[in-house]
């Protein structure tokens, strides 16, 4: 099947609700779509989505242009409350945001309203308005400080559902980086050794006892794009978490993504200086150690370069991750010092 565009009317099992177009975004067609598995979930995204309005009793505009595993879209309940459908391709890592969303029930993280397993529906409360971190203008201190209050509150909730235990999964993502530190070892000849010490990093984070802090809830991606302003009406905003990958582990696990991606800050003048600030301010706020914070930063830089490596296997576009390689050199030189 060829992957459909947002161009393009596609019409399903309509069972459980009226027939229509249901629009499918080239940013789900080029991800989940683009494979097998994925090809064959659009083919049922149509009746998913009408069975969604039904049973739900929605309006619904058009879906959101982003996202590459989940079909998105703000609308209105009956009664007119502002939501947003949430349909995702179902993957490990999307089985559990309804868990999360529980535990967290509206405190700093989008409220789950309602949620349909077998269809892997979720019904959320749409934030307004709904403005990303990444691309809100308010000066990066600010949003670096909003977004690890951010943090704090979704650590602080009360573990009463099963997800994930991330020892377990950084034993697995050990296993996959070893291979693919091997197989790719051409690509990073100037890094041996910080690749290495990554990859040494995640197989001891993945080992009984690794964790002498606390164990959390953890959101498992916290980069700035899924951190959105909820300010309805135009009345004094907060920020909301969105897109969950929840798993219960260290705290440290989380910081990586808005330390880094908030910004630019491998394009400063000084970027060192830039991190290891932004280390200090995360230290200060959530309480875990500046070097636990640096050690899973390398950690999981090393796994995400390598994920690209071996998902991609383009040569031009391999060459062009390889300036990632920059940023792994950067934590492993924190750590040095």
């Amino acid at each position: 099947m060829s992957p459909p565009d947002a161009r393009t009317a596609v019409h399903g099992d309509t069972a459980g609700g009226p027939p229509g177009p249901v629009p499918i975004p080239p940013s789900l067609a080029e991800g989940a779509g683009s494979t097998p598995a994925g090809a064959a979930w659009l083919d049922r995204l149509p009746g998913l989505v009408h069975r969604a309005v039904a049973r739900w009793h929605l309006q619904l505009s058009e879906p959101f242009g982003v996202g590459t595993a989940a079909w998105t879209a703000p609308g209105t309940t009956a009664d007119g409350t502002p939501v947003v459908l949430k349909i995702s391709f179902p993957h490990d890592e999307a089985k559990y945001e309804a868990a999360a969303l529980r535990m967290w029930h509206g405190l700093a993280a989008v409220e789950l309203l309602d949620q349909h397993e077998q269809d892997w529906a979720l019904l959320l409360r749409r934030a307004h308005p709904g403005t990303p971190m990444l691309h809100e203008a308010t000066p990066a201190p600010a949003r670096l400080q909003a977004g690890l209050d951010v943090l704090a509150n979704l650590h602080g909730a009360p573990l009463t559902e099963h997800v994930p235990s991330q020892v377990e999964v950084s034993a697995y993502w050990a296993g996959l980086a070893t291979e693919r530190a091997a197989r790719w070892a051409h690509l990073y000849p100037d890094a041996v050794e910080p690749i290495h010490w990554g990859v040494e990093l995640l197989r001891a984070f993945g080992s009984p006892g690794a964790m002498p802090g606390p164990t959390v809830l953890l959101h498992g991606d916290l980069n700035p794009g899924n951190v959105l302003l909820d300010a309805p009406h135009g009345r004094t905003g907060h920020w909301l978490a969105i897109d969950p990958k929840p798993m219960a582990g260290d705290p440290g696990y989380d910081l990586w993504p808005l330390l880094s991606q908030l910004d630019q800050p491998f394009r400063y003048p000084d970027p060192p200086a830039e991190i290891a600030a932004r280390v200090r301010l995360a230290e200060t706020t959530l309480g875990v150690p500046a070097r636990r914070i640096c050690e899973w930063a390398l950690a999981r830089s090393v796994e995400s370069i390598l994920w690209q490596w071996e998902t991609w296997q383009d040569p031009a576009r391999q060459a062009r991750t390889r300036d990632d390689l920059y940023q792994v050199q950067l934590w492993a030189g924190l750590l040095r010092h």
